[in-house]
């Protein structure tokens, strides 16, 4: 996949239907202060709105403090959700694999995701876990959620309720 493909909204629920399996955790990642960077928690609340069958984590800046609490659920697959410069449209969505995550610019965490994977692994080494990122517009602090990304979250909410709840 070139840098600025993006998946289209048709794709999106075929391609999450074949990468989730078994109990499924979706996990939001980002500041809610900061514009598009609180889409990862944006999207969890959507998520619960359409009362998803997932275990729906909102760990906003600290994953890290959720490494527990995912693990109790005896999921499967752990999907990450954060805003990233992936070189798409605003509101572009794309999915990456763990070995793909090393090349994408996450806005506002450090150290990156590929941490708070291995520490998730180290915890459940059989998990199955990838990361779906947005394309942000704006992420200055105070600026609000722009329509692309918001458009790109109702698309990706749908997306998830399609292929979880069939």
């Amino acid at each position: 996949m070139k840098n600025s493909d993006a998946l289209s909204v048709g794709d999106l629920a075929p391609a999450l239907k074949s990468r989730l399996s078994g109990r499924v955790s979706i996990v939001g990642l980002g500041n809610i202060i900061r514009g598009d960077d609180g889409l990862g928690p944006k999207l969890i609340e959507m998520l619960k709105g359409r009362q998803v069958k997932a275990h729906l984590f909102d760990c906003g800046t600290a994953p890290e403090n959720y490494i527990f609490p995912i693990l109790s659920t005896s999921c499967d697959t752990v999907v990450l959700i954060d805003a990233a410069d992936i070189g798409t449209e605003p509101g572009g969505i794309k999915i990456f694999s763990l070995d793909e995550i090393s090349t994408v610019s996450f806005s506002t965490h450090n150290p990156s995701p590929r941490l708070f994977t291995d520490l998730l692994k180290t915890g459940k080494d059989n998990i199955n876990i990838f990361v779906i990122s947005v394309q942000p517009k704006d992420t200055s602090l105070g600026a609000p959620m722009s329509k692309e990304v918001l458009q790109g979250l109702e698309a990706l909410a749908g997306a998830f309720s399609e292929a979880i709840n069939g």
